[in-house]
């Protein structure tokens, strides 16, 4: 499984993938799963599911995971080209320092570089010292790309582009060979874990029916994710997600699932995490509890709305969440086989 993990995490982590512009996900994720069923679902809402038949009638269950990463709008374009954008999901800009940031526009990609300021000033520079001695807020930083607004004009950029961290920041990191890095493993890491769910159903049925949806516009709205759960109206919905680690979690950077009880939005039906859990430990894969702040997935939130029945929510831990993120790729693999054994062989 690792050798497949990666190269799925090869091909996602770099791509750009705004809520609204999933474009370059939607690529990926259509061409894997034609060969994992036999009818691929693209819906106006921009999500990507498949339907595989269960063995048996039962309960129905939709796993999601979300393709659009955290990014910027431009609310207001400059004469001489500084670029002001405001946030699209819950992102801060120490999480991403000055470098290069890529400007999506109607005609392509037009590189830039987020701007802070020269450090060698004064109280005189009032915004750079504002950046120097308060929280940084987007409102104090600009991303510029040597091209005044006309020139970006004529390159079709305009207030509404997306903005996002630099395709040239994105390839993967991988530490002693046990943890990968990168940004926007929230939640395109979670994506491989259902591709890779994906395949081992195509290969063993499962018990009940199973959607198996990629859902969209998670990111500063999870709407994708009620979007299909209203639609498909499952019984049971489980998200995989990021498992922030925290000191205020009794979670553990290592191999072993986070399953949610409840987060910052919901709570989950304790009755199915506890069945993710039992199917973790058929397949000898211990899973860590948690119930977190400042968080919300496509489940709790479908939950909260009254769109499906059960929702369920299993992590890998991860560090540096909506920054520069890091989890051990055995964490990655366990979801999987929790997963899929609770799928295929459910208690229910």
């Amino acid at each position: 499984m690792r050798e497949k993990l990666v190269e799925l995490l090869e091909a996602v982590l770099p791509t750009h993938s705004p809520a609204g512009v999933e474009d370059e996900m939607n690529r990926i994720v259509l061409e894997y799963l034609v060969g994992c069923a036999p009818q691929v679902h693209h819906d106006v809402h921009d999500n990507i599911y498949v339907k595989f038949e269960g063995r048996e009638p039962g309960r129905s269950t939709l796993v999601a995971a979300h393709k659009d990463e955290n990014s910027l709008i431009v609310r207001k374009i400059d004469a001489d080209g500084r670029l002001w954008v405001e946030p699209i999901g819950g992102i801060r800009p120490v999480k991403y320092g000055e470098g290069p940031f890529d400007l999506i526009t109607e005609h392509g990609i037009i590189p830039g570089i987020l701007h802070m300021g020269s450090t060698h000033s004064s109280d005189l520079s009032s915004r750079i010292n504002d950046i120097k001695t308060k929280l940084c807020t987007w409102e104090m930083v600009y991303i510029h790309t040597k091209m005044n607004g006309e020139e970006l004009a004529d390159a079709g950029a305009a207030v509404g582009d997306r903005v996002l961290v630099g395709r040239s920041r994105k390839a993967p990191m991988y530490l002693r060979e046990q943890y990968v890095a990168g940004y926007a493993l929230d939640d395109k890491a979670a994506v491989a874990v259902l591709l890779l769910v994906a395949s081992e159903l195509a290969r063993n049925a499962p018990r009940h029916d199973v959607y198996v949806a990629i859902t969209s516009a998670e990111e500063g709205g999870v709407s994708g994710g009620q979007f299909i759960a209203r639609t498909l109206e499952p019984d049971d919905m489980i998200a995989v997600e990021v498992g922030p680690v925290a000191e205020e979690y009794p979670v553990e950077m290592d191999q072993r699932p986070i399953v949610l009880f409840k987060d910052g939005s919901y709570h989950y039906d304790p009755v199915l995490s506890r069945e993710l859990i039992a199917a973790g430990k058929r397949r000898g894969i211990e899973c860590q509890r948690a119930v977190i702040r400042s968080f919300g997935s496509d489940s709790s939130f479908a939950a909260k709305e009254g769109f499906v029945g059960r929702a369920g929510c299993i992590c890998f831990p991860t560090e540096n969440t909506h920054g520069y993120e890091v989890t051990p790729l055995a964490a990655l693999e366990n979801c999987v086989s929790a997963l899929v054994e609770h799928l295929v062989n459910p208690l229910f």
